[in-house]
């Protein structure tokens, strides 16, 4: 990967920092599905996600030392509608697994819709990696629903997505970090 601009560096570490968040709170989904929801299990979870928000705040400050370029307002709205449209199907998924008294099967359907608003963000913003992390999380909602046992399966999936986004997180942050510290040698270089 070739870094060109703040807006790159920030992006990507804006998309890592959503997905280490989002990681945590899918295993405190899978925590409170386990019945061990509190303050010791919420302790054991931060650490890692502290582990992962450090190096994007490093990422945001070195951002400074690279160029801006103009934004992209299409690409704002386009996030903005797919994020709605993720949102909106996850309700709806809710409430009819809800109405079908399939709440069980709620996370690995989320899982899949997660994986799925993967792909339209790694088109939005030329990420191809977020293929990736869409494809394993849609993975991951099959393999979970096909074999995991019912009483098992919200926590599970939830770690399950946590871990994928962690990783994903965390493989972003390498990266990117990888990334801006070659392109910084090249810049001092001239």
């Amino acid at each position: 990967m070739k870094i060109e601009s703040a807006n790159q560096i920030s992006g990507l570490s804006t998309g890592a920092t959503f997905m280490a968040i989002f990681g945590a709170v899918w295993f405190l989904f899978a925590l409170t599905a386990r019945g061990i929801l509190n303050a010791k299990t919420i302790a054991e979870v931060a650490p890692g996600l502290l582990l992962l928000l450090l190096p994007a705040i490093y990422l945001f400050r070195m951002a400074r030392r690279f160029p801006r370029v103009a934004e992209d307002a299409n690409a704002r709205h386009r996030f903005n509608r797919v994020n709605a449209a993720q949102w909106i199907a996850g309700f709806v998924l809710f409430y009819v697994l809800r109405w079908m008294h399939l709440d069980d099967y709620f996370l690995s359907g989320l899982t899949a819709i997660v994986g799925l608003h993967f792909f339209p963000l790694a088109r939005i913003y030329r990420n191809p990696a977020a293929y990736g992390t869409g494809a394993i999380l849609i993975a991951w909602a099959i393999a979970s629903v096909a074999f995991v046992p019912v009483e098992h399966l919200p926590s599970t999936t939830g770690f399950g997505t946590g871990m994928v986004l962690w990783q994903s997180a965390a493989t972003t942050l390498a990266v990117t970090l990888s990334a801006v510290h070659h392109s910084n040698l090249a810049l001092r270089d001239c």
